[in-house]
């Protein structure tokens, strides 16, 4: 799993560069606890410094053919892909999850998404309407400006290509900042757009803090849109910062799905889709399925087939193609989750499997994928995010006590219902307050579709057509066609 330690650098203007202060930082390798890279640190006048790209780039990039800017976006897609094997393995080795899920679902994903994008930038029409037979009101259509992107570590990859794909399709050019944990890939793609063409400026990466480069880049004043992923509390932060200069914000923050299993669904195939709910990624994901709630009559015969399916993932060293749980992203990580399970058992919770470090491992950060059941509604396990491979299992008995317990949580990302009864399906998807739901299946976001939170989960879409919109601005024009323009002064 060890490798030599690799070295970047800030990129800037098309360009890979020292911080202006000459600032480093050590990133491990979160499954082998050894040094992985060496990463510039950004500080406030390097933040300055890409901002000023991008600006200057803006002057020409939303200016191209929205047909040019689609083939910069196509090929960046291709140079993703052809990349894959290469900037899946850097993923692993900086995350810690599963080779399999970076080349698939990171790097797959990614590239579907920029596919996605760079078809819509040749479909930002705007409205014609004729008021009157006098005037005439068209719609543009017009990009808002330099776009900061601020990327949490869980997926850094594919939640990076989200707001990429949408901001260059609608005109924006970018300075993004990626989590301390999680910067390197997204590094090596900036190195591989540069030799694909892409203009400089249009697209500049800031690893450093986020209490530095991070906070710098919301308070600048020629960041005119800020889509930030990452927890509620810094979400208020961001918000409350962007607010004094009324900057665009969307923000993609914390969830606490419930995935509401009733005695009509189809047991086995429910137990398979939360396996991928609760443990893919290790639960590092704002939508796993930490809320496990069970009707009931199946409440016995599902954890059955469960826990016994559960016992059966496959958590090994992270490059092996076999491995299906890899390692959490760091110490600290570990330390959180491991303080929750050890406060869900405090609070009465039964451990039906798991609870810390898998024996076969004297270092890394890896945790077992563990099952509390017999979770009380109102406990800590059943409110708090914990983002790590917890499921908190509930019983029930009605629809109503259901809806009840998925809806008492701040958060409203994410949620699924498994059931065969088509009315209550749309009952359920209608009663559920979140903004992403599946049924009779869990898991795996397309970009044709809006992705976003209700309550404290967020405001804005991310993906689809809504996505570009946040970064568009509407403008109105109105063109009179009379031959006299009305009088209303009479002298």
């Amino acid at each position: 799993m060890g490798s030599a330690v690799r070295r970047y650098g800030l990129f800037i203007d098309g360009k890979e560069m020292d911080s202006v202060s000459g600032k480093t930082f050590m990133r491990e390798n979160p499954a082998t606890e050894e040094p992985f890279a060496e990463i510039a640190e950004a500080q406030r006048e390097d933040v300055d410094r890409a901002v000023k790209a991008a600006k200057l780039a803006f002057e020409k990039w939303p200016h191209l053919p929205p047909r040019e800017r689609s083939k910069f976006i196509y090929r960046l897609a291709e140079t993703l892909d052809k990349n894959k094997d290469k900037i899946a393995l850097t993923n692993t080795l900086e995350t810690g999850k599963p080779i399999r899920e970076s080349r698939v679902v990171e790097i797959g994903n990614s590239v579907r998404t920029l596919e996605y994008y760079a078809g819509a930038a040749t479909k930002l029409n705007g409205e014609s309407m004729s008021i009157s037979d006098d005037l005439l009101t068209i719609t543009l259509r017009e990009p808002v400006g330099v776009a900061a992107h601020i990327i949490p570590w869980n997926f850094p990859l594919l939640l990076s290509f989200w707001k990429i794909g949408a901001a260059l399709a609608a005109g924006c050019t970018i300075v993004l900042k990626p989590a301390t944990d999680t910067p390197c890939g997204i590094l090596e793609f900036a190195r591989l757009a540069a030799e694909a063409g892409l203009p400089d400026g249009v697209f500049n990466v800031i690893p450093g803090r986020g209490s530095i480069a991070g906070q710098a880049l919301i308070e600048h004043p020629d960041i005119s849109k800020i889509a930030f992923t990452g927890s509620t509390e810094v979400g208020k932060g961001v918000m409350n910062t962007a607010s004094q200069s009324i900057k665009r914000v969307s923000l993609e923050l914390g969830g606490k799905a419930p995935c509401i299993v009733f005695d009509d669904a189809e047991i086995e195939e429910a137990v398979e889709a939360n396996l991928r709910g609760g443990f893919f990624n290790q639960g590092e994901n704002c939508t796993a399925v930490t809320r496990l709630l069970l009707h009931e009559n199946i409440y016995a015969k599902f954890l059955s087939s469960y826990i016994d399916r559960v016992k059966k993932i496959r958590i090994d060293d992270p490059t092996k193609e076999e491995t299906e749980m890899g390692s959490l992203v760091s110490r600290a990580q570990f330390e959180s989750v491991k303080s929750y399970f050890e406060k869900g058992v405090e609070e009465g919770a039964k451990v039906l499997h798991g609870g810390g470090r898998p024996k076969k491992f004297s270092k890394g950060y890896f945790f077992e994928p563990t099952v509390l059941a017999d979770v009380k509604p109102t406990s800590t396990v059943a409110c708090d995010e914990i983002f790590g491979p917890i499921v908190a299992v509930i019983p029930f008995k009605t629809e109503e006590e259901a809806i009840r317990i998925s809806n008492d949580t701040i958060y409203g990302l994410a949620g699924g219902i498994w059931t065969q009864n088509l009315k209550r399906a749309l009952r359920m998807a209608k009663a559920v307050k979140a903004g992403y739901l599946w049924v009779n299946t869990y898991g795996g976001i397309i970009p044709e579709t809006p992705y976003g939170g209700f309550k404290q989960s967020g405001i804005g879409k991310e993906l689809g057509t809504e996505g570009l919109e946040m970064y568009l601005e509407t403008k109105a024009v109105n063109i009179y066609l009379g031959d006299k323009t009305p009088r209303w002064y009479k002298g």
